[in-house]
């Protein structure tokens, strides 16, 4: 594996050789871009309906790649040598841990690849970060800057003439909190909003933070507005919080947009009728759709919640999430 510096300076060379051979050829501005986002709290099944509502499209999609996302500057050679060694990665089935699907050529988020906070960072971390390949702090002032923008603009074009779909799929939680942004880079972009039992989410959040921190009390995820209020509180209780923090910015980003542009999604809904949810979703979208290949055994039930907790936990994790809870019918 490289470093972030090793990546960063084979991304600069390949940059380089793409910008002066292959660029010049590439139509750009001729693309049009139709972006579909989806968006929710970490562990809320993003991934999960990602694969699947990719998997069922019945039309050409463009996607960020796992390439892409580690060397953007290079986003159409080095994909375009990727896509005719490995070809494209949509199958459902993929293994993934914590939102990454394996694959260089799979569907990934574009973590590295979104430079939300590039004008938003000071003296040594602005040189350290260079805004390419650290994960975004989601809670940046600036964040879509005239670099930026030509940036992003630039490797997606990239991407959807290589893929040959001006239709692009892409999932990332730390969109959650920049769905006005998106829709300000992206005029056409719509957005599926993904939502799931808060409590399940916790149970999720805290062994996320034991597996990848070390320690369930680390932070570990997307930084909603209120996280300043809630981020030394117990676990049980800061990741509930991070869930309805995470849900009221989606929420409240998303009634700004007209209804067509947006769409929510219970994932025990998803999971209990798959295809009904997908074709609701599709249909929202006027997106045509293939249930040709059913897999009904594909979707695991995860463990409840109730086995996780201690009864006293459980009960003050309900309380302080009730309200959010019960508005998506979760008694």
């Amino acid at each position: 594996m490289l470093t972030h510096t090793q990546r960063r300076l084979v991304n600069v060379l390949l940059g380089s050789f793409e910008n002066a051979l292959v660029e010049p050829f590439l139509n750009l501005n001729a693309i049009k871009i139709n972006p579909i986002f989806l968006v929710g709290p970490p562990r809320s099944g993003t991934t999960v309906l990602y694969r699947w509502f990719t998997y069922y499209l019945d039309e050409k999609i463009a996607y960020i790649t796992r390439l892409a996302d580690l060397y953007p500057d290079s986003a159409f050679l080095l994909n375009w040598i990727g896509l005719k060694i490995f070809k494209e990665k949509l199958e459902i089935q993929s293994q993934h841990r914590y939102g990454q699907i394996k694959g260089f050529t799979a569907l990934a988020e574009g973590n590295r690849l979104w430079p939300w906070c590039e004008e938003s960072l000071d003296g040594q971390e602005k040189y350290n970060s260079r805004y390419l390949f650290d994960r975004t702090d989601y809670q940046k002032e600036q964040s879509i800057t005239p670099i930026v923008s030509y940036f992003l603009q630039n490797v997606i074009r990239k991407l959807c003439l290589l893929m040959k779909s001006e239709l692009l799929i892409n999932k990332s939680v730390h969109n959650t909190i920049h769905i006005m942004e998106l829709k300000k880079l992206f005029p056409d972009a719509r957005f599926i909003g993904i939502i799931r039992d808060g409590r399940s989410v916790t149970k999720s959040l805290i062994n996320a933070r034991k597996d990848i921190q070390g320690n369930s009390r680390k932070w570990w995820g997307v930084k909603p507005s209120n996280w300043e209020k809630i981020r030394l509180l117990p676990p049980h209780l800061s990741c509930g919080k991070q869930w309805e923090g995470l849900l009221n910015d989606m929420e409240n980003q998303l009634e700004q947009l007209p209804k067509n542009d947006f769409i929510y999604v219970r994932y025990e809904d998803f999971l209990s009728e798959p295809f009904m949810e997908l074709e609701k979703i599709y249909s929202h979208f006027n997106l045509k759709f293939d249930f040709t290949s059913i897999q009904k055994d594909s979707l695991k039930k995860p463990m409840d919640y109730k086995q996780f907790f201690t009864k006293k936990e459980l009960i003050e994790l309900t309380e302080s999430i009730s309200k959010k809870l019960l508005k998506w019918g979760y008694n």
